[in-house]
Protein backbone atom coordinates (compact mmCIF):
# COMPACT_ATOMS: atom_id res chain seq x y z
CA UNK A 1 0.00 0.00 0.00
CA UNK A 2 2.79 2.66 0.96
CA UNK A 3 4.62 1.55 -2.35
CA UNK A 4 1.42 2.10 -4.48
CA UNK A 5 1.15 5.65 -2.62
CA UNK A 6 4.70 6.59 -3.55
CA UNK A 7 4.21 5.38 -6.60
CA UNK A 8 1.24 7.84 -6.97
CA UNK A 9 3.30 10.79 -6.03
CA UNK A 10 5.49 10.50 -8.55
CA UNK A 11 4.92 13.68 -10.87
CA UNK A 12 5.45 11.57 -14.12
CA UNK A 13 3.08 9.21 -12.91
CA UNK A 14 0.75 11.08 -11.90
CA UNK A 15 1.26 13.45 -15.42
CA UNK A 16 0.61 10.13 -17.33
CA UNK A 17 -2.95 9.25 -15.46
CA UNK A 18 -4.03 13.46 -15.70
CA UNK A 19 -3.00 13.45 -19.54
CA UNK A 20 -4.84 9.83 -20.33
CA UNK A 21 -7.49 11.11 -18.44
CA UNK A 22 -8.20 13.89 -20.43
CA UNK A 23 -7.56 12.82 -23.58
CA UNK A 24 -9.74 10.10 -23.41
CA UNK A 25 -12.67 13.02 -22.12
CA UNK A 26 -11.51 15.18 -24.64
CA UNK A 27 -10.61 13.05 -28.02
CA UNK A 28 -12.19 9.34 -27.67
CA UNK A 29 -15.61 10.79 -26.93
CA UNK A 30 -15.48 12.78 -30.10
CA UNK A 31 -14.14 10.57 -31.68
CA UNK A 32 -17.28 7.84 -31.66
CA UNK A 33 -19.29 10.23 -32.81
CA UNK A 34 -16.84 10.85 -35.30
CA UNK A 35 -16.70 6.73 -36.24
CA UNK A 36 -20.64 7.08 -36.81
CA UNK A 37 -20.75 10.04 -38.90
CA UNK A 38 -18.75 9.02 -41.59
CA UNK A 39 -20.26 5.29 -40.62
CA UNK A 40 -16.76 3.75 -39.36
CA UNK A 41 -17.85 1.38 -37.06
CA UNK A 42 -15.92 -1.61 -38.08
CA UNK A 43 -13.04 0.90 -36.43
CA UNK A 44 -12.47 -0.87 -32.88
CA UNK A 45 -12.30 2.03 -30.50
CA UNK A 46 -10.27 -0.15 -28.07
CA UNK A 47 -7.75 0.51 -30.76
CA UNK A 48 -8.34 4.35 -30.24
CA UNK A 49 -7.77 3.86 -26.51
CA UNK A 50 -4.03 2.20 -27.23
CA UNK A 51 -3.48 5.01 -29.13
CA UNK A 52 -4.21 7.56 -26.33
CA UNK A 53 -2.47 5.63 -23.85
CA UNK A 54 0.62 5.66 -26.63
CA UNK A 55 0.28 9.69 -26.85
CA UNK A 56 -0.18 9.88 -22.79
CA UNK A 57 3.38 8.36 -23.07
CA UNK A 58 4.32 10.66 -25.37
CA UNK A 59 3.25 13.83 -23.39
CA UNK A 60 5.03 12.33 -19.75
CA UNK A 61 8.29 10.66 -21.74
CA UNK A 62 9.14 14.62 -22.72
CA UNK A 63 8.66 15.48 -18.11
CA UNK A 64 12.68 16.44 -18.21
CA UNK A 65 14.64 19.46 -17.76
CA UNK A 66 16.63 21.22 -20.09
CA UNK A 67 19.82 19.15 -20.27
CA UNK A 68 22.37 21.70 -20.74
CA UNK A 69 21.48 23.04 -17.49
CA UNK A 70 22.02 20.35 -15.24
CA UNK A 71 24.67 18.05 -16.95
CA UNK A 72 27.56 18.37 -19.27
CA UNK A 73 27.31 18.71 -22.52
CA UNK A 74 29.85 19.14 -25.35
CA UNK A 75 28.36 20.49 -28.28
CA UNK A 76 32.04 20.27 -30.73
CA UNK A 77 31.45 16.65 -30.20
CA UNK A 78 30.89 14.29 -33.34
CA UNK A 79 26.53 13.79 -33.07
CA UNK A 80 25.36 10.38 -33.28
CA UNK A 81 25.15 8.74 -36.64
CA UNK A 82 21.92 9.28 -38.61
CA UNK A 83 21.97 5.09 -39.11
CA UNK A 84 22.53 4.64 -35.52
CA UNK A 85 19.50 6.76 -34.77
CA UNK A 86 17.39 4.37 -37.40
CA UNK A 87 17.09 1.97 -34.71
CA UNK A 88 14.20 -0.81 -33.66
CA UNK A 89 12.88 1.57 -31.24
CA UNK A 90 12.71 4.74 -33.20
CA UNK A 91 11.56 3.25 -36.43
CA UNK A 92 8.43 1.76 -34.17
CA UNK A 93 7.71 5.00 -32.21
CA UNK A 94 8.26 7.52 -35.21
CA UNK A 95 5.48 4.91 -37.05
CA UNK A 96 3.48 5.45 -33.61
CA UNK A 97 4.13 9.20 -34.19
CA UNK A 98 2.79 9.47 -37.59
CA UNK A 99 -0.58 8.01 -37.32
CA UNK A 100 -1.41 9.74 -34.12
CA UNK A 101 -0.34 13.21 -36.29
CA UNK A 102 -2.89 11.49 -38.69
CA UNK A 103 -5.63 10.10 -36.23
CA UNK A 104 -5.46 14.03 -34.51
CA UNK A 105 -5.45 15.96 -37.53
CA UNK A 106 -8.45 13.94 -38.83
CA UNK A 107 -10.58 14.44 -35.88
CA UNK A 108 -9.38 18.16 -35.32
CA UNK A 109 -11.00 19.12 -39.13
CA UNK A 110 -13.81 16.64 -38.24
CA UNK A 111 -14.98 18.11 -35.25
CA UNK A 112 -14.21 21.73 -36.42
CA UNK A 113 -16.41 20.68 -39.42
CA UNK A 114 -19.05 19.63 -37.39
CA UNK A 115 -19.04 22.78 -35.56
CA UNK A 116 -16.99 22.37 -32.48
CA UNK A 117 -17.62 24.61 -29.49
CA UNK A 118 -14.06 25.11 -28.39
CA UNK A 119 -13.43 28.14 -29.72
CA UNK A 120 -17.40 29.34 -28.55
CA UNK A 121 -16.02 29.07 -25.32
CA UNK A 122 -12.13 30.01 -25.74
CA UNK A 123 -13.84 33.32 -27.12
CA UNK A 124 -15.89 33.63 -23.92
CA UNK A 125 -12.54 33.47 -21.85
CA UNK A 126 -10.60 36.23 -24.01
CA UNK A 127 -13.48 38.85 -24.01
CA UNK A 128 -13.62 39.06 -20.47
CA UNK A 129 -10.05 39.53 -20.01
CA UNK A 130 -8.68 43.72 -20.67
CA UNK A 131 -7.71 44.27 -24.42
CA UNK A 132 -4.14 44.08 -23.79
CA UNK A 133 -4.16 40.53 -21.39
CA UNK A 134 -1.76 38.62 -23.47
CA UNK A 135 1.52 41.73 -23.62
CA UNK A 136 0.54 42.44 -20.13
CA UNK A 137 1.17 38.72 -19.00
CA UNK A 138 4.02 38.60 -21.05
CA UNK A 139 5.30 41.86 -19.24
CA UNK A 140 5.14 40.55 -15.78
CA UNK A 141 6.50 37.31 -16.82
CA UNK A 142 9.29 38.54 -18.24
CA UNK A 143 9.60 41.03 -15.36
CA UNK A 144 9.44 38.16 -12.82
CA UNK A 145 12.52 36.16 -15.15
CA UNK A 146 14.53 39.01 -15.31
CA UNK A 147 14.41 39.97 -11.89
CA UNK A 148 15.69 36.77 -11.22
CA UNK A 149 18.40 36.36 -13.42
CA UNK A 150 19.79 40.26 -12.74
CA UNK A 151 19.35 38.60 -8.94
CA UNK A 152 21.93 35.68 -9.98
CA UNK A 153 24.37 38.05 -11.44
CA UNK A 154 26.57 35.90 -14.19
CA UNK A 155 23.40 35.00 -16.06
CA UNK A 156 22.65 36.36 -19.53
CA UNK A 157 19.96 34.68 -20.57
CA UNK A 158 20.20 31.19 -19.41
CA UNK A 159 21.81 29.22 -16.87
CA UNK A 160 24.77 27.82 -18.87
CA UNK A 161 25.20 30.94 -20.21
CA UNK A 162 27.53 33.24 -18.03
CA UNK A 163 28.72 36.64 -18.17
CA UNK A 164 31.49 39.04 -16.17
CA UNK A 165 30.52 42.43 -17.81
CA UNK A 166 28.65 45.04 -15.50
CA UNK A 167 26.66 46.10 -18.79
CA UNK A 168 24.48 42.95 -19.01
CA UNK A 169 23.21 43.65 -15.36
CA UNK A 170 22.35 46.83 -16.46
CA UNK A 171 20.79 46.00 -19.27
CA UNK A 172 18.78 43.43 -17.23
CA UNK A 173 17.44 46.21 -15.15
CA UNK A 174 16.83 48.67 -18.49
CA UNK A 175 14.69 45.36 -18.96
CA UNK A 176 12.79 45.26 -15.69
CA UNK A 177 12.22 49.51 -15.67
CA UNK A 178 11.07 49.46 -19.87
CA UNK A 179 8.46 46.38 -18.83
CA UNK A 180 7.12 48.67 -16.21
CA UNK A 181 5.11 50.54 -18.97
CA UNK A 182 3.29 49.47 -21.86
CA UNK A 183 4.24 51.92 -24.16
CA UNK A 184 7.88 51.71 -23.12
CA UNK A 185 8.24 47.95 -23.32
CA UNK A 186 9.27 48.15 -26.56
CA UNK A 187 12.82 48.71 -25.52
CA UNK A 188 12.65 45.96 -23.60
CA UNK A 189 12.11 43.48 -26.91
CA UNK A 190 14.88 45.33 -28.07
CA UNK A 191 17.68 44.65 -25.29
CA UNK A 192 16.29 40.87 -25.09
CA UNK A 193 17.16 40.65 -28.97
CA UNK A 194 20.48 42.36 -28.19
CA UNK A 195 21.28 39.69 -25.28
CA UNK A 196 20.37 37.10 -27.61
CA UNK A 197 23.16 38.57 -30.44
CA UNK A 198 25.32 38.79 -28.08
CA UNK A 199 25.14 35.52 -26.18
CA UNK A 200 25.10 34.01 -29.76
CA UNK A 201 28.50 36.11 -31.20
CA UNK A 202 30.21 34.76 -27.94
CA UNK A 203 28.88 31.45 -27.80
CA UNK A 204 27.81 30.44 -31.00
CA UNK A 205 24.85 30.57 -32.97
CA UNK A 206 24.35 26.81 -33.30
CA UNK A 207 24.44 26.66 -28.97
CA UNK A 208 21.56 29.94 -29.62
CA UNK A 209 19.58 27.97 -31.76
CA UNK A 210 18.29 26.51 -28.78
CA UNK A 211 16.87 29.56 -27.31
CA UNK A 212 14.35 30.74 -30.52
CA UNK A 213 11.74 31.28 -28.05
CA UNK A 214 13.25 34.76 -27.01
CA UNK A 215 13.26 36.28 -30.53
CA UNK A 216 9.68 35.29 -30.89
CA UNK A 217 8.70 36.81 -27.40
CA UNK A 218 11.27 40.01 -28.16
CA UNK A 219 9.26 40.49 -31.23
CA UNK A 220 5.80 40.54 -29.76
CA UNK A 221 6.68 42.50 -26.95
CA UNK A 222 7.82 45.12 -29.78
CA UNK A 223 5.11 44.74 -31.70
CA UNK A 224 2.65 44.99 -29.22
CA UNK A 225 4.23 48.10 -27.31
CA UNK A 226 4.13 49.97 -30.72
CA UNK A 227 0.77 49.35 -31.52
CA UNK A 228 -1.32 49.08 -28.45
CA UNK A 229 -4.02 50.76 -30.81
CA UNK A 230 -4.76 47.50 -32.59
CA UNK A 231 -6.13 44.88 -29.66
CA UNK A 232 -5.83 42.48 -32.18
CA UNK A 233 -2.25 41.73 -34.66
CA UNK A 234 -2.29 38.54 -36.14
CA UNK A 235 1.34 38.69 -36.95
CA UNK A 236 2.73 38.82 -33.42
CA UNK A 237 0.94 35.78 -32.93
CA UNK A 238 2.39 33.69 -35.82
CA UNK A 239 5.68 35.14 -34.27
CA UNK A 240 5.32 33.85 -31.01
CA UNK A 241 3.89 30.65 -31.74
CA UNK A 242 6.60 29.87 -34.60
CA UNK A 243 9.73 30.96 -31.98
CA UNK A 244 8.14 28.46 -29.81
CA UNK A 245 7.42 25.77 -31.75
CA UNK A 246 11.11 26.00 -33.70
CA UNK A 247 12.86 25.96 -30.32
CA UNK A 248 10.70 22.50 -29.22
CA UNK A 249 11.33 21.25 -32.58
CA UNK A 250 15.09 21.79 -32.34
CA UNK A 251 15.37 20.45 -28.95
CA UNK A 252 13.50 16.85 -30.00
CA UNK A 253 16.18 17.00 -32.85
CA UNK A 254 18.84 17.23 -30.03
CA UNK A 255 17.76 14.35 -28.35
CA UNK A 256 17.95 12.09 -31.21
CA UNK A 257 21.65 13.33 -31.92
CA UNK A 258 23.32 13.81 -28.53
CA UNK A 259 21.10 10.96 -26.12
CA UNK A 260 23.89 10.67 -24.18
CA UNK A 261 23.98 14.21 -22.50
CA UNK A 262 21.10 12.95 -20.80
CA UNK A 263 21.70 10.00 -19.22
CA UNK A 264 23.35 11.14 -15.90
CA UNK A 265 19.66 12.79 -15.40
CA UNK A 266 18.54 9.15 -15.99
CA UNK A 267 21.33 7.67 -13.90
CA UNK A 268 20.12 10.59 -11.35
CA UNK A 269 16.23 10.23 -11.85
CA UNK A 270 15.53 6.92 -12.72
CA UNK A 271 11.84 7.35 -12.73
CA UNK A 272 11.55 9.35 -15.78
CA UNK A 273 12.22 6.80 -17.41
CA UNK A 274 9.15 5.06 -16.58
CA UNK A 275 11.44 1.29 -17.13
CA UNK A 276 12.85 1.95 -20.35
CA UNK A 277 16.29 1.24 -21.55
CA UNK A 278 17.73 4.55 -22.07
CA UNK A 279 18.14 4.66 -25.21
CA UNK A 280 14.14 4.14 -25.91
CA UNK A 281 12.93 6.84 -23.07
CA UNK A 282 15.31 9.25 -25.60
CA UNK A 283 13.21 7.94 -28.87
CA UNK A 284 10.00 8.70 -26.89
CA UNK A 285 11.16 11.84 -25.23
CA UNK A 286 12.09 13.14 -28.40
CA UNK A 287 9.15 12.10 -30.46
CA UNK A 288 7.22 13.22 -27.87
CA UNK A 289 8.26 16.25 -27.85
CA UNK A 290 8.47 17.20 -31.88
CA UNK A 291 4.96 15.29 -31.66
CA UNK A 292 3.49 18.45 -29.63
CA UNK A 293 5.27 20.91 -30.81
CA UNK A 294 4.22 20.09 -34.74
CA UNK A 295 0.71 20.14 -33.16
CA UNK A 296 1.58 23.83 -31.99
CA UNK A 297 2.05 25.05 -35.34
CA UNK A 298 -0.23 22.52 -37.56
CA UNK A 299 -3.41 22.18 -35.54
CA UNK A 300 -6.05 24.45 -34.92
CA UNK A 301 -8.64 22.39 -33.06
CA UNK A 302 -8.60 20.05 -29.87
CA UNK A 303 -5.59 18.70 -30.93
CA UNK A 304 -3.84 22.44 -30.71
CA UNK A 305 -5.04 23.65 -27.35
CA UNK A 306 -4.57 20.13 -25.62
CA UNK A 307 -0.75 20.05 -27.02
CA UNK A 308 -0.15 23.67 -25.51
CA UNK A 309 -1.48 22.44 -21.85
CA UNK A 310 0.14 19.47 -22.08
CA UNK A 311 3.65 20.89 -22.78
CA UNK A 312 3.31 23.38 -20.24
CA UNK A 313 2.36 20.23 -18.25
CA UNK A 314 5.56 18.80 -18.85
CA UNK A 315 7.74 21.69 -17.75
CA UNK A 316 5.46 22.03 -14.76
CA UNK A 317 6.50 18.62 -13.53
CA UNK A 318 9.97 18.85 -14.24
CA UNK A 319 10.00 21.52 -11.59
CA UNK A 320 9.20 18.82 -8.89
CA UNK A 321 12.62 17.09 -9.56
CA UNK A 322 14.95 19.74 -10.89
CA UNK A 323 13.90 22.62 -8.79
CA UNK A 324 14.10 26.96 -8.79
CA UNK A 325 16.21 26.64 -12.00
CA UNK A 326 14.57 24.72 -14.04
CA UNK A 327 11.40 26.68 -12.93
CA UNK A 328 12.74 30.16 -13.69
CA UNK A 329 14.24 29.19 -16.74
CA UNK A 330 11.19 27.80 -18.26
CA UNK A 331 9.26 30.18 -16.91
CA UNK A 332 8.27 32.73 -20.04
CA UNK A 333 7.52 29.42 -22.00
CA UNK A 334 5.13 27.76 -19.63
CA UNK A 335 2.85 31.71 -20.12
CA UNK A 336 3.25 32.13 -23.38
CA UNK A 337 1.97 28.37 -23.72
CA UNK A 338 -0.92 29.33 -22.00
CA UNK A 339 -1.24 32.31 -23.30
CA UNK A 340 -1.65 29.96 -26.24
CA UNK A 341 -4.24 28.55 -24.81
CA UNK A 342 -5.98 30.99 -24.22
CA UNK A 343 -5.94 33.42 -27.29
CA UNK A 344 -6.17 30.05 -29.68
CA UNK A 345 -4.62 29.00 -33.06
CA UNK A 346 -3.07 32.12 -34.98
CA UNK A 347 -3.55 32.04 -38.79
CA UNK A 348 -1.11 29.63 -39.87
CA UNK A 349 -2.75 26.93 -37.61
CA UNK A 350 -6.02 27.51 -39.47
CA UNK A 351 -4.26 27.41 -42.58
CA UNK A 352 -2.79 24.25 -42.21
CA UNK A 353 -6.40 23.05 -41.05
CA UNK A 354 -7.87 24.23 -44.51
CA UNK A 355 -5.67 22.60 -46.59
CA UNK A 356 -8.19 19.96 -48.03
CA UNK A 357 -12.12 20.93 -47.12
CA UNK A 358 -12.48 16.86 -46.40
CA UNK A 359 -11.27 15.97 -42.89
CA UNK A 360 -9.51 12.64 -44.42
CA UNK A 361 -7.90 14.00 -47.33
CA UNK A 362 -6.67 17.24 -45.18
CA UNK A 363 -5.15 14.53 -42.29
CA UNK A 364 -2.89 13.26 -45.17
CA UNK A 365 -1.62 16.56 -45.86
CA UNK A 366 -1.12 17.41 -42.35
CA UNK A 367 0.68 14.02 -41.74
CA UNK A 368 2.95 14.54 -45.03
CA UNK A 369 3.97 17.82 -43.78
CA UNK A 370 4.89 16.44 -40.24
CA UNK A 371 7.30 13.56 -42.14
CA UNK A 372 9.07 16.03 -44.14
CA UNK A 373 9.46 18.22 -41.31
CA UNK A 374 11.14 15.52 -39.73
CA UNK A 375 13.26 15.06 -42.32
CA UNK A 376 14.04 18.27 -42.41
CA UNK A 377 14.78 19.07 -39.04
CA UNK A 378 17.26 16.45 -38.67
CA UNK A 379 18.89 17.70 -41.93
CA UNK A 380 19.29 21.20 -40.96
CA UNK A 381 20.81 20.04 -37.72
CA UNK A 382 23.54 18.69 -39.12
CA UNK A 383 23.86 21.32 -41.67
CA UNK A 384 23.94 24.28 -39.34
CA UNK A 385 26.29 22.43 -36.73
CA UNK A 386 28.73 21.50 -39.63
CA UNK A 387 28.59 25.14 -40.77
CA UNK A 388 28.85 26.91 -37.36
CA UNK A 389 31.93 24.53 -37.00
CA UNK A 390 33.78 25.40 -40.50
CA UNK A 391 33.11 29.20 -39.38
CA UNK A 392 34.13 28.50 -35.71
CA UNK A 393 37.77 27.08 -36.97
CA UNK A 394 38.29 29.70 -39.36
Amino acid sequence: MLVRFLRLLNPTFVLFTVSFSVIKRCILFPARWILVQFRLRFLNLSCLRIGLALLSLLVCAGASAHIKWFAPYDIIAEPKSIWLILSPSFTIIAVLSVAIIFVSAWIDKAAVSAGSKIDGYRLLVVNSLAPHYQFDILRYTLIIFFTAVWTLGDVVLTPELKHNSVWISSTHLLIIASLLFRRTAWLAGVCVFGLWIYSAVYYGFFHLTDYIIFLGIAAFIVISSLSLRSTVDSKRYAILYGAISFTLLWASIEKFVYPHWSYPIIDAYPHLAMGLSKESFMDLAGFGEFVLAFMLICMSGLSFTLATLFLAAIFIAAIYDFGKIDAVGHLAIIVSLGVMAIHGPSGINRWFSNLHRRPFVNAIFVTLIYCVSLVFFFIIYYLVRKAWLLTTMH
